[in-house]
């Protein structure tokens, strides 16, 4: 008696099933058996919230900003201590609240 009793039919493209025979192939195992292997040996992790994007945007500005301060203490052999302590003090407050909510 088997023991798999549902069939599922589902639609490919062209590059998609050619990466299925491709990876069939390499591992000399059915295409069945590599949807199966698929499905139980790699995770598939959640979307992150809209404010994960909001927070990396941030960070992103922030590494700008540092950025801009490096440039012109290149320029000038001065640095202005003041903003860039403030910089790196968002950007570690950041990336603690990114740690905190969504590792």
């Amino acid at each position: 008696m088997r023991s798999r009793t549902i069939k599922k039919n589902f639609w490919l493209n062209y590059d998609e099933d050619r990466q299925l025979k491709y990876l069939a192939y390499l591992s000399n195992l059915s295409e069945a058996n590599v949807i199966r292997k698929l499905l139980f040996e790699i995770s598939i992790k959640a979307n992150p919230p809209k404010e994960f994007y909001s927070a990396i945007s941030k960070m992103n500005k922030i590494g700008n900003n540092i950025n801009q301060l490096a440039k012109i203490a290149n320029t000038t052999h001065h640095i202005s201590e003041v903003n860039l302590n403030k910089q790196l003090n968002e950007l570690n407050k950041l990336i603690n609240i990114v740690i905190e909510r969504f590792i």
